[in-house]
């Protein structure tokens, strides 16, 4: 399991929120991203982060990235990506349980740890964003 991560100081609270002044919907370029469905790639990066959740209590996780599927017009690698959440039990160890996303995914590949996937082969699907109903890349 992931050693506990040191608590933020109120310096580094407030240096990670920010307030934007000026913002609004802006014309984004539209990615049609079926071609990509079952395309066979790698994962190339797992990357821990610590958060907040809807309370304002830490939260941890993960964000699972594929080696690029394709660089954009505008510069921006294009990858399929999963997010994991982590949890925190009551000694203070983040991990996840065995009935978990992360869980039943690292028992799929046979995996002990999510710093294993790095280099592992998975195919590319879409997820339906519930809110905005766009297509997004993942892979299972």
């Amino acid at each position: 399991m992931a050693k506990k991560v040191r608590e933020n100081t109120k310096m580094e609270k407030d240096e990670n929120e920010i307030e934007l002044e000026d913002t609004g919907e802006i014309e984004l370029p539209e990615i049609d991203v079926s071609k990509y469905i079952g395309t066979e790639t790698e994962i190339e990066t797992v990357k821990e982060y610590r958060g907040k959740n809807f309370e304002g209590k830490a939260s941890f996780y993960i964000i699972v990235k594929t080696k690029s599927l394709e660089t954009l017009a505008n510069g921006k690698e294009l990858c399929a990506s999963r997010l994991f959440g982590l949890q925190e039990d009551d000694e203070g160890k983040i991990g996840w349980g065995k009935k978990t996303n992360l869980g039943a995914f690292l028992a799929k590949y046979s995996k002990s740890h999510y710093k294993d996937l790095v280099g592992m082969k998975v195919k590319v699907q879409t997820t339906t964003n519930k809110k905005d109903g766009k297509d997004y890349l993942s892979f299972n």
